[in-house]
């Protein structure tokens, strides 16, 4: 999968009771692609994905995938705070549709280069669609 072009990083909209806003994530997703947009980024730091539970996630993707229609990519931001966690949400997104995961380092506990090595490997390994390295050092604490 080629990575040209315009990927906007979707916000997740929520309601007034911190639940998610999906109507409003499939109008915001809808103006990217009126304003041509080449793919959509879910998930990441914008998204807000530290806070939403693996069901919050995947009710995100679903609802991104569904207004994006196969138009264009969906990027979704799969990272969690460990391996295991990491791989079983990849897995769950690539099984929605998405086209290619972005994954954070783990973060809390800073992890050698070897072990991150491993951890996006292990990641790689359990799906068939691309895995993109996030690196956010500011966040994680390593790079």
């Amino acid at each position: 999968m080629a990575v040209t072009g315009i990927f906007p990083a979707l916000v997740t909209p929520y309601n007034d009771d911190e639940s998610l806003n999906l109507s409003q994530l499939a109008r915001h997703v809808r103006r990217a692609l009126d304003a041509g947009a080449h793919g959509v980024f879910c998930g990441g730091t914008n998204g807000e994905f530290y806070i939403q539970s693996h069901e919050e996630r995947l009710a995100v993707v679903d609802a991104v995938v569904a207004e994006v229609a196969e138009a264009v990519p969906v990027v979704a931001g799969a990272g969690c705070i460990g391996t295991r966690d990491t791989v079983r949400l990849a897995q769950a997104m690539a099984e929605r549709g998405a086209d290619m995961l972005s994954v954070i380092s783990p973060y809390f506990a800073a992890a050698s280069q070897a072990e991150l090595i491993a951890h996006f490997t292990a990641v790689a390994d359990a799906v068939d669609i691309p895995v993109m390295v996030y690196n956010i050092p500011a966040r994680t604490g390593v790079n």
